[in-house]
């Protein structure tokens, strides 16, 4: 689950948490999206 504020779209950045795992912290979007990419690699 990807949490986009007024806050968040002003810094760029999301709060990402995954689901079974919690809260993963905020991430710039462009770190985000490196990461989901290397997740479907897998």
């Amino acid at each position: 689950m990807l949490i986009v504020g007024e806050k968040k779209e002003e810094s760029n950045t999301i709060s990402v948490r995954e689901h079974g795992q919690g809260d993963k912290g905020a991430s710039s979007l462009e770190d985000f999206i490196k990461m989901f990419q290397e997740k479907i690699k897998k």
